[in-house]
């Protein structure tokens, strides 16, 4: 179960109110277009929102173009149509031997007995990302890029003997629409579609659900750094064992998701897509940021309103959540969607609000990982489920205190909740024998720095710990805590620096700050900045922060 404190989030929220975010940034999405289709019949095994399957396999059973070998492994072609493959997401089936889909996230699942396995696909107009998950290890994963064009690609080679899970997930929506061609797999043969999920989650959103920079620290654009696997849908979707949709486009506002919403695809409105196809428990919003670049408060209220309508009617049963950021803009719609949601009068609709107080327009996979527990958070308070520890480490600190102190986690991009990671002189060090806890420490040379943001309000006291150590006599190491604003990019109210004289021996320092009470703007976060001074080289572990509200 997870707990959080409103009072470091939202101070004046009355009642629940869990926290998540949009994006602030306006990136165009550029598909090419596509035909659109959504009839559910036709291939493989379609999700089945009530828990079962739409087609049954026999257990065990041999693909009918599996030669008779024996025991023996023969290699042979899987058909999309074959009801042993598990899709989930808006497929188009009016070809089940070609089934195509446009948005990220959209998946296809099976069971085999075997070694080896090959996918023949079409990405569609643009260069695709797509995931690989062999055995349900989503941490090992693999991703490949897919060129324009029919290409076959191995995604697995060299497995042990015996049965295994593979799923493949389209990362990105950079262009139009793939399409599934079929697989190759050198075994004995196709064993039943893997299970449906119990949960079902449907995601709608703007450059933050489309996973933009998701790969990145800093706002990378490339699309090599996009993703959905990891994306708040993706983790928050496995920590429920549920299944997802994610209908989200870089730049959209309300105004247009409105036309979006439904389609089969980013660019055709006909035929539209049949909600009964994929009936979802949860419904998240997470969309209003980029509305703000065009429209007045006023308007983005009755936006939300027109929205929630229009999920309602897709949605009549479900729960719906909008998600909102809180702490990156003096005017964000997180000011205003609580009083939005409580005049909507829907008892099955609330509002949930996470801490967006890094610096950047677009969160990578840890800040995700940290949105992703404040959601999954709000739903268990809300819906009543129950999740597991999600796979990916959390980048947010959690009730006042700080992520990943001791430098024992990473996300499979390579951050692990301090930026920049990527920086000149920073360097996460393996070494149990040399690390004052566990088997990593951090290491800053040369006047390279890191830092992490974290929620405060006014008044609230921050102390800190951690454990210090140079290589040299004379080296020194600067530590920093400052109280910053609601705005991105903003000067800090408040900041307080300490000089630490560095010894060869691992040594305790203990600093403290209060954050300031009569400054022209509230507090919204507070940053600890850990540097090496130049010529030093700081080594950095076992750091803990306690945040007290006055």
């Amino acid at each position: 179960m997870y707990s959080f404190s409103l009072r470091h989030f939202y101070p004046s929220a009355i009642g629940l109110v869990g926290l998540l975010a949009c994006s602030g940034g306006s990136e165009p999405k550029a598909p090419d277009g596509g035909s659109a289709a959504n009839t559910a019949d036709g291939g493989g095994t379609v999700e089945d929102s009530d828990g079962g399957n739409d087609t049954d396999s026999a257990e065990g059973r041999d693909t009918g173009d599996a030669p008779d070998t024996g025991d023996e492994s023969a290699s042979f072609a899987i058909d999309p149509a074959d009801p042993a493959l598990r899709y989930v997401g808006r497929w188009n089936f009016d070809d089940p031997t070609l089934p195509w889909a446009g948005w990220q996230g959209a998946s296809v699942a099976l069971a085999f007995e075997g070694t080896d396995l090959s996918v023949s696909l079409d990405p569609g107009s643009a260069t695709e990302f797509f995931r690989v998950i062999i055995d349900g290890d989503h941490m090992g994963s693999d991703r490949f890029a897919a060129s324009t064009g029919v290409r076959t690609y191995a995604i697995a080679e060299g497995l042990e003997p015996g049965v295994h899970t593979v799923e493949l997930v389209k990362e990105t929506y950079i262009g139009t629409n793939w399409t599934l061609h079929g697989f190759t797999l050198t075994g004995t043969g196709l064993r039943d579609a893997p299970g449906s999920a119990d949960r079902h989650i449907a995601f709608y959103g703007d450059s933050n659900l489309a996973g933009y920079s998701l790969m990145s620290e800093q706002n990378a654009s490339a699309g090599r750094y996009y993703g959905s696997h990891f994306t708040l849908a993706g983790v928050t979707a496995r920590a429920f064992g549920a299944d997802y949709h994610n209908v989200s486009v870089s730049g959209e506002t309300l105004a247009g998701m409105v036309n979006l919403y439904d389609r089969a695809d980013y660019y055709d409105t006909e035929p539209s897509w049949d909600f009964e196809r994929y009936v979802p428990d949860v419904v998240v919003m997470n969309l209003g940021a980029n509305d703000i670049n065009w429209a007045s408060e006023s308007v983005i209220r009755d936006r939300y309103v027109v929205m929630l309508d229009r999920l309602r009617a897709a949605h009549p049963n479900a729960h719906i959540v909008v998600f909102n950021g809180f702490g990156w803009d003096f005017d964000e719609p997180a000011d205003y969607t609580p009083n939005v949601v409580a005049s909507y009068g829907d008892p099955n609709v609330s509002v949930a609000l996470f801490p967006w107080v890094f610096e950047q327009w677009h969160g990578c996979e840890t800040d995700h990982a940290g949105m992703a527990r404040y959601l999954i958070a709000h739903l268990e308070a809300v819906v009543g489920w129950e999740a597991s520890e999600p796979e990916l480490m959390n980048g947010f600190g959690w009730e006042g205190g700080i992520a990943n102190g001791g430098f024992e986690t990473v996300a499979p991009f390579g951050g692990y909740g301090w930026r920049y990671y990527t920086g000149t002189g920073v360097e996460r060090v393996a070494d149990s024998a040399g690390a004052y806890e566990g088997t990593h420490y951090l290491r800053l040379s040369d006047g390279a720095e890191v830092h992490q943001p974290n929620p405060a309000g006014d008044g609230d006291r921050v102390d800190v710990e951690l454990w210090v150590r140079g290589t040299a006599a004379g080296e020194t190491a600067e530590v920093t805590i400052d109280f910053r604003n609601q705005a991105m990019w903003s000067a800090p109210l408040q900041s307080e620096s300490w000089t630490i004289d560095l010894t060869s021996e691992w040594s305790q320092v203990t600093l403290s700050a209060t954050a300031p009470t009569d400054s022209a703007d509230p507090v919204f976060h507070t940053r600890l900045t850990l540097r090496s001074s130049a010529g030093s080289m700081l080594h950095v572990d076992g750091i803990e922060m306690q945040t007290t509200v006055p």
